[in-house]
């Protein structure tokens, strides 16, 4: 264990004393100029696509109805070939959950 002596333990408080950052004061309220946003027309059209796109129901009312319809009369049918063709690209590219 080293013991240094008290005039180098001064020398250190004194430089931590002068590099000490204080706090500073506000003289007075600096606003920010205004900012001129110009939005291009690639971007107008893609917020005009979203804000058409929230318009559309999440459920097409109208096919749920005739599928219900179908199911009801026994009429439903499904093409197991589409559907395993579906099931087997789901897992393939990795989208199952």
């Amino acid at each position: 264990m080293k013991i240094y002596s008290s005039t180098v333990v001064q020398n250190v408080y004194q430089a931590y004393g002068k590099n000490k950052v204080g706090k500073t004061q506000k003289s007075g309220e600096v606003g920010s100029p205004g900012f001129d946003i110009q939005i291009s027309n690639q971007g107008k059209d893609y917020q005009l696509a979203i804000e058409k796109l929230k318009q559309i129901p999440d459920v097409r009312a109208d096919k749920v109805s005739a599928i219900k319809q179908s199911i009801e009369n026994g009429t439903y049918t499904i093409d197991k070939t589409k559907l395993a063709k579906s099931i087997y690209s789901a897992i393939s590219t990795n989208e199952i959950g």
